[in-house]
């Protein structure tokens, strides 16, 4: 088959197809998000992942279309330096537009996406142009450009050597040709394949140059390269998977919302391969495709057997355990906090927890037999759904309220999570009418959370190093008086509820005290200080992130004279053990330090995100959460211990206690005491302390 006679019937079946179906949802966006972009437009509200996506124009690189976080500095606090996706479009055409839905979404999962072609606010607005594959190199070169660039938003947020190369039909080939690049991690082929033919610049012979996993997309028989993909599977040589959708043709579901079943499938792959999700393995080589639709099917090829190993982060662990601080002690003069935001979504998702003892409970209660004694919650100005607003935040406290837990109250004054741009609803308003209303919003939402009556806290903001309401709030003297509207209105409903400025930074001392000498020195009125501590933000080794940390707490707390918090942190939850040992370690020093509280964030949850702290496969908290008991674990059992008599008879639960020397006792004593407690076949040994 001859390239011209490839790309007629790739554009046939491909590219006029696509143009028949539905566009996507667009909200055409009059102003771009700062001067780095020339066009900007929002699909399908920012995507169904946690980022708010935006599809862009970028000024230096007119050729291509770039789908991305709309904050992608935020993004990458959280996920570390984002992975890049590079995408080549059907009928090697110089449009993606035809993909945006899955190339949106995949943004909004925490990716930057580089399309091939320019950016078009519709279909058909200028002519296609076609592409070829020496395009992917060149969006490569621009994005390692960007990455070095102090004034890009891309500036140390992208990870050039993490990179995914895709494309659909003849793009697929174009991917191919270029997959010998050592900075391409993975290769998602897309009703696409070699075969015995070749285009996009590739040949068969270029699948010898493959150095990475990669997996081949189909959509049954009906599609056009269903045959070449089986050919290719069955040949090479790296580790690959492939899947077929049997009623998709060669179409795919890229029209569909979210980019439907084959944009569900690539972000499992992607985050699995570029961001180490290991419970994704499940999905490919199990395979479990529970939630997706029953017309996949699956194959691999050359995986090991250290890959089927992927449920061994969560298996239950025998330790012995060790109290590293008075629990009791602490309980008032420390938050031992969880941000839980997103449990409504959680369980409208039909998600279940249970406790350690494997009892089924609703979250909170599992939170405060855990040690949580405090939850954190964020509202926002008009969410696009009713997750984050103040109805649902009210809810969530009466059940705190019910558990005798703290409250913080996180304003968000923004239409989206970690976003900081001024609501649309006020966008036209006026420096006085945006005072107003962020008077009347926090009135608002804390007179709701306030009947609670555990109200402790409200946050000023989210994460607010430049300022909120952007992008009047960038400018120091509108932001003060943003933020001494919130904070009278917050004490004019109740003046023991104490207010928080706070900053994603928490390592660089001098911004930080340059950052709140400012605005005490322009008047801002504030109770307390809040930062981040994201383990995948930085480059520090966990030891040397907490020693800083701790160190700043101390500086502020005493330059300052007002309480110190971490209000956002997390460990990875496929390192259970080592989660659980450096949070004992961070609270133990955070105590020591005299700070007020750590909130871990959104410990709850389990897809897509690797920094919970909840076990997917058992739906009980991971042993890191121990650590808000005190507890610290290690791996194996104290042998003085593990080799007394058990003498536990039939019975399915039994627990024991002895004292550190080895003493059997009737009842745990004051001080610490050794337990042994056996559940069905399982013994674990490990030390509780005993106040009284």
């Amino acid at each position: 088959m001859n390239w011209k006679i490839t790309k007629q019937l790739f554009t046939i079946l491909t590219i006029g197809v696509l143009c028949l179906l539905p566009t996507a949802a667009m909200a055409q966006s009059s102003t771009t998000i700062n001067d780095q972009v020339v066009r900007q437009k929002e699909i399908e509200n920012g995507g169904s992942g946690r980022y708010r996506a935006i599809v862009v124009s970028e000024k230096t690189l007119p050729n291509f279309t770039i789908y991305r976080p709309r904050n992608v500095q935020y993004a990458a606090r959280r996920e570390g330096a984002l992975p890049i996706l590079i995408w080549c479009n059907g009928a090697c055409s110089g449009s993606s537009i035809g993909y945006e839905r899955m190339l949106n979404e995949i943004a909004s999962h925490g990716y930057v996406v580089v399309g091939i072609g320019a950016f078009e606010m519709v279909d058909s607005e200028r002519d296609d142009g076609g592409s070829d594959e020496k395009m992917v190199v060149e969006a490569i070169n621009w994005l390692v450009k960007q990455e070095k660039l102090k004034t890009s938003d891309y500036y140390k947020a992208i990870n050039v050597n993490n990179i995914a190369l895709s494309g659909h039909s003849c793009g697929g080939a174009q991917a191919i040709a270029n997959c010998a690049n050592s900075r391409v991690k993975t290769l998602l082929i897309m009703n696409a394949g070699m075969g015995g033919m070749s285009m996009g610049g590739a040949s068969p012979q270029s699948l010898n140059s493959l150095h990475c996993p990669l997996i081949y997309m189909t959509g049954g028989p009906d599609d056009v390269a269903y045959g070449n993909a089986q050919t290719d599977f069955g040949k090479v040589k790296v580790k690959v998977a492939w899947v077929d959708l049997s009623n998709a043709g060669h179409g795919g579901t890229y029209y569909n919302s979210y980019g439907g079943e084959f944009g569900r499938i690539a972000i499992k792959w992607m985050d699995w391969q570029l961001k180490g999700f290991k419970q994704n393995a499940r999905v490919f080589l199990k395979p479990d495709l529970t939630g997706f639709s029953r017309n996949w099917s699956i194959q691999t090829r050359n995986f090991k057997t250290s890959d089927m190993n992927y449920d061994e982060p969560f298996e239950e662990l025998e330790t012995t355990t060790q109290t590293v601080f008075d629990r009791a002690a602490a309980e008032e003069i420390f938050d031992f906090g969880a941000d839980i935001s997103s449990l409504t979504l959680e369980t409208n998702q039909g998600k279940v927890f249970y406790n350690s003892t494997g009892q089924r409970k609703t979250l909170m209660p599992i939170l405060k037999e855990k040690g949580i004694n405090s939850i954190r919650l964020r509202v926002l100005v008009n969410p696009s759904d009713n997750n984050v607003n103040t109805t649902y935040a009210k809810t969530l406290a009466t059940s705190a309220r019910g558990q005798q837990m703290n409250i913080m109250l996180d304003l968000h004054y923004c239409d989206w999570w970690g976003d900081n741009v001024t609501p649309a609803a006020w966008s036209s308003y006026t420096l006085d009418k945006l005072i107003s209303s962020v008077k009347s919003h926090t009135t608002t939402a804390v007179r709701s959370i306030n009947l609670t009556q555990r109200l402790k806290w409200v946050q000023i903001g989210n994460e607010v190093d430049n300022g909120m309401l952007w992008n009047e709030g960038r400018n120091t003297a509108s932001f003060v008086q943003f933020i001494n509207a919130a904070h009278e209105a917050v004490k004019a409903i109740n003046p023991d509820v104490q207010t928080i400025i706070h900053v994603s930074e928490c390592l660089n001392t001098e911004w930080l005290t340059n950052y709140f000498d400012t605005l005490q020195a322009n008047g801002a009125q504030w109770d307390a200080i809040g930062l981040s501590v994201h383990i995948q933000g930085t480059t520090r080794t966990p030891e040397k992130l907490i020693e800083q940390v701790v160190e700043n707490v101390k500086i502020l707390k005493e330059r300052y004279g007002k309480p110190v918090l971490i209000v956002e942190t997390g460990y990875y939850n496929d390192r259970q053990l080592e989660a659980n040992q450096w949070l004992c370690s961070f609270l133990t020093q955070l105590i020591d330090a005299g700070a007020a509280g750590l909130y871990y964030w959104e410990p709850e949850l389990t897809e897509d995100h690797h920094l919970g702290a909840w076990n997917p496969r058992t739906r009980k908290p991971s042993i890191a959460l121990d650590a808000f008991l005190g507890l610290r674990h290690t791996e194996g059992t104290d042998d003085a211990i593990h080799n007394f008599e058990t003498g536990l008879g039939n019975s399915s639960t039994h627990i024991e206690y002895y004292t550190p020397n080895g003493i059997r006792i009737a009842q745990p004593q004051r001080g610490i005491n050794i337990v042994r407690q056996r559940d069905g076949n399982h013994i674990h040994t490990y030390k509780i302390y005993q106040s009284q």
